[in-house]
C-alpha cells in the first residue's frame, strides 16, 4: 500500500471523527441503556440470558465492538490532533475520550465475564469464538489508549513523555542525554534535518487580525481602504458552520466546487536567460462585462479591456494552471467586472514545452520578473496610445507554490519590482518550518509529490532527470514525498539549502527553535524587509499544509514594521488551505471569500496610489 493511500484513508478518518465520535458515544449510551432495560424484564437463569444476549447481540456482538473501537479512535482524534485541539481546546476531546474508554472497558469485561461463563458450562466451541473476538477487542482497544497517552504526553514536544521515562527508566534517558551532547555541528557530515526540535501539538501562538505598519503612509491608507468585512473570516460573516477545522475548510472545496471553463488567448514571452518560452493564459472581459461569451455578427468572440481596472498576474499551484478550480473563480468573477487577468504557467505544465534542460522548481523567480515586465510594457504602451497620464495597476496573485514564488520574487527583486503590488494566498515565507511540519507531511504532502512525481519527474520530463542523474536516483527519490531528486538535478546543497532559496525568509536565522538556535534577534530580517511594494500575505492559521510556522516569525507586526513597511499580514483563524468556504452550500460561492479578497485590496491599493498623487 503506497504512502499516497495510506495518507488518503488516515485524512478520511480524521475529517469525520467530529461527527462520528459523539454519535458512535450516543449510539452505545442508548444500546446500554437499552440492554440494562431487557435485562431488567428478564428472569430466566444465566444461560437462557447468555442466548439472548448472543442472538439479539446486546452485549459483545461484532457491531458493538465495532461501533467501540471507531468511538474510541475518533475520540482519540478530537483529543490529540492539532486542529481539533485548536478549534475546541482539550476539555471536549478528554470528555469523549475518557468516556468511550470507560464504555469500552465495560463491555471488555461483560465479553469476558460472559466467555468465563461460557467456558464453564463446557460449550468450547462458543467459548473459542468469543476469545478470539475478546482477544482482538481488548487488543484494539489497548493500543488505542496506550497510543493516545503517548502522543498526549508527546504534545509539548516530549518532554513529559522523557520525564515519565526518565522517572522510571533514568539509564536510557541518561543516555539520551549523552548521544544529544556529543552532536558536533561543525562536522562536516552533520545534517541539521535529523536535529530538528519536536514541536509537539504545534498550536498557533499568533493572533488572527490585519497586521501593518502605520509608519508607511500608502500601506495605511490602503487598510484603511480595505472593506472589514473583505478581510474577517468567521461563522457571523458567512463562513460555513459545518466545517470545523482546517482539513474540512480545505478538502470539501475542490471536492465539491466545480466552475465552468473560462476561454483564454494564450501568448508566449521569452526568457532571455535560458531562452525558454513562458505561457501566458490571458482572459480579457466579455463584452458588456458578461459571465458568458458573447460573439459578434460573425460570430466572433467579443473582448475587451477596461484601461480603468486592474490587471492581475495569477500564478497557481503546484501540478496546476490556468484550468485549476480556484484560478478559474477568480478569473471568472474578475472578468465579470472588466479586470483583464493573466495566468502565467509553470514550466512544464499544462502540455507547455520545455526546450532546454530547466525545468520548473519553487525557487526561481526569474519567469515571474520576466513575465511582469512583459505586461507593464504592454500596459505602458497602452495608456500612451489612450494619452493616459498613468497606467493601470498590475497586482500579482499567487496561490500556494505560486504564493511562495511570488513571495520570493517580491523579497528578492527589492527595488526593481515590476508589481505595484501582490498578495500571496496559502503560501509560507519561511517553508523551511515546513520541513518540521510531521502532520502535512503525513496527511498531506504524499497526495501533491504524487502527481509532481507521475506526471513530471518520471513522466513528461524524465528524460530531463536520467540525464543528470542515475534511474536510481530518479525513482528513489521521485517516490519520496520530499522529491529530492528536483533537489539533485537543479544542483541545491540538500533540501534544507532547496527551501532556503525557496522562502522570501530563508536567508535569516529560522525563528521557533527550528534548529535548536535561540530565536532571530529583533531587526534582522533579511531580504523580506527588501519588499518595496505594497505586499499582502493572507494566511489560515489552521492551514493543514503550509503550516502558521511559516510566517516566519512569532512577531507578526514586528515583521510588517520591518525595512520600509510594505509587508501585511491578513491572518484569520480559520480558512484551511486555499479554502475559505463560505455558506451552509459552499458549492454555491466557491471561492468567493478569498478571491474577493484578493480584489478588495487590489482596488484598496489603486484608490490609496491615485490619492497619493
Amino acid at each position: 500500500m503506497t504512502a499516497p493511500t495510506l495518507a488518503m484513508g488516515e485524512l478520511w478518518v480524521r475529517l469525520f471523527a467530529f461527527f462520528l465520535g459523539p454519535l458512535c458515544l450516543a449510539w452505545v449510551i442508548h444500546h446500554e441503556i437499552r440492554s440494562s432495560l431487557m435485562m431488567g424484564r428478564t428472569n430466566c437463569d444465566d444461560n437462557k440470558m447468555d442466548v439472548e444476549l448472543d442472538d439479539k447481540g446486546f452485549v459483545g456482538d461484532y457491531k458493538t465492538m465495532t461501533i467501540h473501537v471507531i468511538g474510541v479512535a475518533c475520540s482519540a482524534v478530537l483529543f490529540t490532533d492539532s486542529l481539533y485541539v485548536y478549534e475546541y481546546g482539550r476539555t471536549f476531546g478528554f470528555s469523549l475520550f475518557v468516556v468511550s474508554c470507560i464504555l469500552a472497558i465495560r463491555c471488555g469485561c461483560e465479553l469476558t465475564m460472559k466467555n468465563q461463563r461460557i467456558q464453564h458450562d463446557n460449550n468450547s466451541q462458543r467459548g473459542g469464538i468469543s476469545r478470539q473476538k475478546t482477544t482482538l477487542y481488548w487488543g484494539a482497544i489497548l493500543s488505542l489508549i496506550s497510543t493516545t497517552v503517548i502522543v498526549y504526553l508527546r504534545s509539548d514536544g516530549g518532554h513529559s513523555l522523557e520525564a515519565t521515562i526518565g522517572r522510571f527508566l533514568p539509564i536510557m534517558t541518561n543516555q539520551v542525554s549523552a548521544e544529544t551532547s556529543t552532536i558536533d555541528k561543525s562536522d562536516s557530515n552533520y545534517n541539521p534535518l535529523t536535529h530538528l526540535s519536536d514541536p509537539g501539538i504545534d498550536l498557533p501562538t499568533i493572533d488572527e487580525g490585519l497586521y501593518y505598519s502605520p509608519s508607511n503612509a500608502l500601506v495605511s491608507a490602503i487598510a484603511s481602504h480595505w472593506p472589514e468585512s473583505s478581510r474577517t473570516y468567521s461563522v457571523d460573516n458567512g463562513a460555513t458552520p459545518y466545517l470545523i477545522n482546517g482539513d474540512q475548510r480545505t478538502g470539501i472545496p475542490f471536492l465539491v466546487n466545480k466552475v465552468e471553463d473560462q476561454e483564454y488567448i494564450r501568448v508566449f514571452v521569452q526568457n532571455p536567460y535560458d531562452e525558454e518560452y513562458l505561457a501566458l493564459d490571458i482572459a480579457f472581459p466579455f463584452a458588456g462585462y458578461e459571465t458568458i461569451m458573447k460573439t459578434n455578427d460573425k460570430g466572433e468572440n467579443v473582448f475587451v479591456h477596461d484601461s480603468d481596472k486592474p490587471v492581475y498576474l495569477v500564478l497557481h499551484g503546484l501540478n496546476g494552471g490556468s484550468h485549476e478550480e480556484y484560478v478559474k473563480d477568480f478569473v471568472k468573477r474578475r472578468r465579470s467586472e472588466g479586470s483583464t487577468v493573466v495566468v502565467l504557467i509553470a514550466r512544464g505544465m499544462m502540455d507547455t514545452t520545455v526546450r532546454g534542460w530547466n525545468v520548473f522548481h519553487g525557487a526561481r523567480t526569474g519567469d515571474v520578473d520576466i513575465a511582469s515586465r512583459a505586461l507593464v510594457r504592454g500596459l505602458d504602451s497602452l495608456a500612451t496610445a489612450q494619452e493616459r497620464p498613468r497606467r493601470q495597476i498590475l497586482v500579482g496573485v499567487g496561490y500556494s507554490m505560486g504564493a511562495i514564488i511570488l513571495s520570493n520574487y517580491v523579497a528578492r527583486s527589492g527595488s526593481y519590482c515590476a508589481l505595484d503590488a501582490a498578495m500571496a494566498v496559502s503560501g509560507g515565507l519561511d517553508m523551511r518550518q515546513n520541513l518540521n511540519f510531521k502532520r502535512s507531511m503525513r496527511l498531506w504532502q504524499p497526495m501533491l509529490t504524487f502527481g509532481l512525481r507521475e506526471d513530471i519527474l518520471i513522466g513528461k520530463y524524465a528524460r530531463h532527470y536520467k540525464h543528470r542523474l542515475t534511474p536510481e536516483a530518479v525513482y528513489k527519490h521521485a517516490s519520496c514525498y520530499k522529491c529530492l531528486a528536483i533537489v539533485n538535478y537543479n544542483s541545491f546543497d540538500n533540501l534544507l539549502h532547496y527551501y532556503s532559496e525557496m522562502s522570501s525568509m530563508g536567508d535569516r536565522r529560522a525563528e521557533f527553535q527550528l534548529f535548536d538556535d535561540e530565536s532571530c534577534a529583533t531587526g534582522e530580517w533579511g531580504r523580506i524587509a527588501n519588499v518595496s511594494v505594497p505586499f499582502a500575505v493572507l494566511q489560515a492559521l489552521d492551514d493543514p499544509l503550509v503550516g502558521w510556522r511559516t510566517i516566519g516569525t512569532e512577531k507578526p507586526q514586528e515583521l510588517a514594521d520591518s525595512g520600509s513597511g510594505n509587508v501585511m499580514l491578513l491572518l484569520t483563524k480559520a480558512g484551511g488551505h486555499v479554502g475559505w468556504p463560505l455558506g451552509i452550500n459552499p458549492k454555491r460561492n466557491a471561492w468567493k471569500w478569498m478571491n474577493d479578497a484578493a480584489r478588495d485590496y487590489a482596488n484598496a491599493v489603486d484608490k490609496a496610489r491615485q490619492e497619493q498623487r
